[in-house]
């Protein structure tokens, strides 16, 4: 008989850990609050499979099953209860773990799905343009800060009352938990296709301009910028700048629509990379963190791993720059991020664009601080000067 304490150990273990020593990764899981949803890593799918870190719990839409890091494990490898309690408690070695194939079908179904619905709202927003009626994102950018550009911005549009879908507690499907008025920006591929679109929803009476949106079952703050469609690979143009002059890529179209105005940018293209995994693309391996820890299921505490600085060059669906177009590459590194998996990713992602465009440079806010804090502080010093 297995002692209590022993199994209240494997009861406790945490669903995340396990997870990823199951096979999944933080690639394959998509993080939304305490809650991530990607492919089961017991029998493959889209996103079927969901877990809550506060719950400590785990849901197979397709095989039903559900519970704690036991079932789980069971669920992976069809072991014995009492075998699932040793493999987590470190009394059994765990199976070297593989990924449950995604069929190409399927994903493919899902992804053009998504880029339907995506599409849907695209269409469904109106020109930001002033004299065509807009003033949303007017109004936002210039809470934020930031002048609104002397050039038509074809990538972004407006909408008065969008639909936020949120999977709640016990539930299958989404639903909706706010509506309010959104800015759009529509993210194109290397080919210049539509591939998805990426919503902020607005409030205009908050300091920030940004919707505050709550988990209905926990009160979590859910962050107020979602994509629906695909983002890997894509970007959001903000300017098409002259011929052989530069390109400056960001993560968010706040932090380079301020870059451009602090550093007085009139001639260089401009795009948002979406997130700094999408700029940087994967790493060949990690490198311990000098000060973040992790706690495995054991409940010893180790070292956190980040990706090194090495690009692994294989990686296909990160953003892709095309040969001879530019001149020059300004990657814009926010420094209100953990210093040191920010650094890393970008001098990874340094060391990939430099065999597109060699001269590729990093320019760095000030510690603490994105391009948009640097903008709006200079505004509150001298608020009747223009930046440049």
């Amino acid at each position: 008989m297995i002692p209590a304490e022993t199994v209240a150990q494997a009861h406790s273990a945490s669903i995340l850990a396990t997870a990823y020593l199951c096979g999944a990764s933080a690639t394959t899981l998509k993080r939304k609050g305490s809650e991530l949803n990607g492919p089961c890593p017991a029998c493959g799918g889209r996103d079927r499979f969901w877990l809550n870190e506060a719950e400590n719990v785990f849901l197979c839409r397709a095989s039903g099953e559900a519970g704690d890091a036991i079932v789980l494990i069971r669920h992976k490898h069809g072991c014995s209860f009492a075998e699932a309690v040793e493999m987590l408690t470190g009394e059994r070695p765990v199976p070297a773990a593989t990924h449950a194939p995604v069929s190409k079908d399927e994903d493919n179904k899902f992804r053009e799905r998504a880029r339907r619905d995506a599409w849907d709202i695209w269409r469904s927003g109106r020109s930001h343009d002033p004299s065509r009626g807009g003033h949303l994102v007017v109004r936002y950018l210039a809470i934020r800060g930031i002048a609104m550009p002397d050039w038509h911005i074809r990538t972004l549009r407006e909408v008065e009352n969008l639909a936020y879908w949120h999977k709640r507690k016990g539930d299958q499907h989404s639903t909706i938990i706010h509506r309010g008025p959104a800015m759009l920006a529509a993210i194109t591929g290397p080919d210049g296709h539509f591939i998805g679109v990426h919503r902020t929803w607005l409030d205009l009476s908050r300091p920030n301009g940004k919707a505050v949106i709550a988990n209905p079952d926990t009160g979590e703050v859910l962050d107020a910028k979602k994509v629906k469609g695909t983002q890997r690979g894509g970007k959001i143009v903000l300017r098409d700048g002259e011929p052989g002059t530069g390109l400056a890529t960001g993560e968010g179209i706040e932090t380079v629509f301020s870059w451009r105005e602090l550093r007085d940018d009139r001639t260089s293209t401009l795009w948002c990379g979406i997130n700094l995994d999408n700029i940087s693309g994967k790493a060949t391996g990690q490198i311990p963190h000098p000060s973040l820890t992790i706690k495995d299921t054991l409940g010893r505490v180790r070292k956190a791993k980040v990706g090194s600085h090495e690009p692994d060059l294989t990686d296909a669906r990160c953003l892709t720059l095309p040969a001879g177009i530019f001149s020059r590459l300004t990657l814009i590194g926010d420094g209100d991020s953990d210093r040191f998996s920010t650094q890393a990713a970008m001098l990874r992602a340094r060391k990939r664009h430099a065999l597109t465009v060699p001269d590729c440079r990093i320019d760095w806010a000030d510690d603490g601080a994105d391009f948009n804090d640097m903008l709006r502080r200079l505004r509150e010093r001298r608020p009747d000067r223009a930046v440049a």
